[in-house]
């Protein structure tokens, strides 16, 4: 006897395949052209110019953002290098013992500024064997010798003003400071002309003569020569470094770049210094030889020329 499936189990559907095209198995799928430019090469090859990116444009933040990383660059390598160094060594010493630092800083600076001025401006004086010319102007003159005692004169100058001067920037450090940088710098700039440059100045010519022998007649007279001159130049110089101290050096070493442009500025106020004191003793030759001449006036006395004593 034959069973057949059918008879057993039900048959399992299959899903019946659609009939196909054959030429449709042949056909390739068509890839989507790209769009030229105008623009071709001399092979018949397009190159598309590729469109600029919003994300890759640059921006005046983003340009702003590489300056500023690059300054900063710049900052890290020098506070690297044996400049930052030093300025770390000076900071710690100033922390531990500002005072004695301070001392020995205004040693060294107005050492460099009397030394360089003595070798750059050296005084002149009369040529041996020429000291009895009668014209000033035509006196030969040679180049002074070092002079010590001048050095140690600016030596006792600088350091009687170092502590005072220490104690006037930080209570310019520490006041005048508003809401505006720009006004606070401006603000400490004026006072600093206003009040310190002047008094300074003052101080250091007057204490330079008294230490060289002069009298107060003489001493006063050098402060008329030389006390405006050496404002009316300060002006120049003193007001953009003490902004750009105030805007871009760090306080720890503000002292540190205030004293590498005094050595320049003691340099100029020791060559002010001689000339004002080589002009006040022209001016004292020339006043003795004017009395002398009134002193020896001709007179008349029986018909024949004498001279009138003194």
């Amino acid at each position: 006897m034959r069973f057949t499936h059918t008879g057993l189990i039900s048959r399992a559907r299959t899903p019946t395949p659609r009939p196909t095209n054959p030429s449709s198995l042949l056909r390739r799928p068509q890839r989507p052209q790209p769009r030229h430019n105008s623009h071709s090469t001399k092979n018949g090859q397009n190159q598309p110019k590729p469109e600029p990116s919003s994300q890759n444009a640059e921006t005046p933040q983003s340009a702003a953002a590489g300056t500023l990383v690059r300054s900063r660059g710049l900052r890290n390598a020098i506070m690297a290098g044996p400049v930052g160094k030093t300025g770390r060594w000076y900071a710690r010493a100033q922390e531990r013992k500002p005072y004695a630092t301070q001392l020995w800083s205004s040693v060294i600076i107005y050492l460099c500024g009397d030394l360089c001025a003595q070798l750059l401006f050296p005084a002149e004086v009369p040529a041996p064997g020429k000291e009895g010319a009668e014209n000033e102007d035509e006196q030969e003159t040679v180049a002074a010798a070092y002079d010590p005692y001048r050095t140690l004169r600016h030596l006792c100058v600088g350091v009687g003003s170092s502590i005072p001067s220490y104690k006037w920037f930080a209570f310019l450090s520490n006041n005048f400071n508003y809401s505006s940088k720009i006004l606070s710098i401006l603000t400490k700039v004026v006072v600093q002309q206003t009040f310190f440059t002047p008094v300074f100045n003052t101080y250091f010519f007057s204490v330079h003569s008294l230490l060289a022998g002069a009298t107060l007649d003489e001493t006063w007279e050098r402060l008329k020569k030389a006390v405006p001159v050496s404002i009316q130049n300060s002006v120049k110089l003193w007001p953009a470094v003490t902004a750009f101290s105030f805007m871009y050096v760090p306080a720890q070493f503000r002292n540190v770049f205030s004293g590498c442009i005094a050595v320049g500025w003691q340099t100029y106020l020791s060559w002010l210094n001689q000339k004002a004191a080589k002009e006040v003793l022209a001016a004292e030759r020339l006043a003795a030889a004017e009395e002398k001449n009134r002193g020896a006036l001709p007179a008349v006395s029986g018909g024949k020329m004498v001279t009138a004593a003194a």
